[in-house]
């Protein structure tokens, strides 16, 4: 489990095109950035590892300086998210990807392509919901002027995501009091260690 630290981007696409169809497995050392010794990027890394239909998974701590992420061919069943969709649209339209990498875009499932809660096509709360949020001014303030998208959109999926009514209902209720308290819904919240 020892990680390779590549001293570029460039040294970790000839790893893979040499090893893509025989390795099973990659532990790639990354420098911190404060570290003075950065040689790559994630994204940079990830670009690589798409074009040889490859993925990244576990993140582990080495030190204050680097920490390791394991790569690994990409299988069938894997889920694709919507910034992989993305980065794939791009590195074809450079001409970067590889035979490997094609063939794991081809075998690609679209239920199982951008599915994380984040990446659902949930665009707002129903009039309704919105209706009985905007009962509450002061809460109503808070969320939708003071919060950022990013938060917004996320606590919007997690109301309008449930199955239930009553579900969907109680979960307006926290976030509703939430706001009124200028505070995130419990599930968003950072709680900062002691």
């Amino acid at each position: 489990m020892e990680p390779i630290f590549f001293k570029n981007a460039a040294e970790w696409r000839q790893w893979l095109k040499e090893n893509h169809d025989k390795a099973e497995v990659l532990w790639l050392g990354y420098y911190k950035k404060n570290s003075g010794k950065a040689n790559y990027t994630w994204s940079e890394s990830v670009d690589e590892a798409i074009c040889y239909g490859w993925i990244d998974g576990l993140r582990k701590s080495l030190d204050k300086d680097s920490y390791m992420i394991r790569f690994t061919p990409r299988r069938p069943t894997s889920f694709w998210s919507a910034v992989n969709i993305k980065k794939v649209k791009v590195l074809t339209e450079k001409g970067l990807m590889r035979p490997a990498g094609i063939k794991a875009w081809g075998k690609r499932k679209e239920s199982k392509s951008e599915v994380y809660s984040f990446e659902q096509k949930v665009k707002g709360l129903d009039k309704a919901y919105e209706e009985q949020f905007k009962k509450h001014p002061k809460a109503w303030t808070y969320f939708s002027e003071k919060l950022a998208p990013s938060y917004k959109k996320s606590s919007i999926h997690w109301v309008m995501s449930a199955k239930r009514e009553d579900t969907r209902q109680r979960r307006l209720k926290t976030l509703i009091e939430s706001s009124e308290q200028e505070q995130k819904i419990p599930l968003l919240r950072v709680t900062k260690k002691k």
